[in-house]
């Protein structure tokens, strides 16, 4: 086992998997963040469903933060191995980086910034608490959505937070891609259909993530306890 994960191979396998696990979990993220479309109530609703699954959610936190913290290790285990590698075969492997996606040859900044987003991310929504002063939109404590809502009135966060999910974006562009090369699938019909799907996977999300600052902060101050603005 240990050889297992010493080797290239078996690193790649270890960063695709916990790559793919955290696709799943972005979608799920996602598709409760959502719900600030329908406002307080439903937003606060799912809040507290979560706070009420007591330790099913805490063993969730422990699950996926040992995912990222994996993903980080044997990714920065893999870059090791290819600068290895690169200095032992000098400008051979150089004249193939040409052939690199674009996403591909972004990964080493969208995948720090990803991680500078997340840092962030955590201290100003998960650690937070939700009903202080920060949460108060014009004289009510709106909990969750409060604190949120009041975190994207500020066009310097809602920039860093869009920057931030298309950083996103472009890593689960070749992300996707990757899991599928790592376990060796590759079909002359199938890749060019796998590598429009990633694309569409990794628009799609940070598209879904980047809408919520900009509906929040274009959404007047007093309408945030409400939905009119959105009809």
């Amino acid at each position: 086992m240990a050889g297992y994960f010493s080797s290239s191979l078996g690193r790649k396998q270890v960063v695709a998997i916990t790559g793919l696990l955290l696709i799943l979990f972005l979608i799920m993220h996602l598709s409760g963040n959502l719900l600030l479309y329908k406002g307080p109530d439903a937003f606060n609703a799912y809040a507290e469903f979560l706070d009420h699954l007591g330790m099913i959610k805490l063993l969730a936190r422990v699950g996926l933060v040992l995912l990222f913290v994996t993903h980080i290790v044997f990714t920065a285990l893999l870059v090791i191995d290819n600068r290895k590698a690169r200095g032992q075969e000098g400008y051979a492997v150089n004249r193939a980086v040409g052939k690199r996606s674009f996403a591909t040859r972004l990964m080493p900044y969208t995948g720090t910034l990803v991680l500078v987003y997340l840092i962030f991310h955590l201290l100003d929504y998960t650690l937070a608490d939700h009903h202080s002063a920060k949460s108060i939109v014009d004289g009510v404590n709106l909990g969750l959505y409060g604190l949120v809502y009041n975190s994207f009135r500020s066009p310097v966060r809602v920039a860093f937070y869009v920057a931030g999910m298309f950083g996103i974006g472009f890593h689960l562009i070749h992300a996707v891609q990757s899991v599928v090369q790592t376990f060796g699938f590759n079909h002359p019909t199938a890749t060019p259909v796998i590598r429009r799907l990633s694309t569409l996977i990794g628009v799609a999300i940070a598209v879904g993530f980047a809408s919520i600052p900009f509906y929040l902060f274009l959404c007047g101050g007093a309408r945030a306890c409400s939905v009119s603005c959105l009809f």
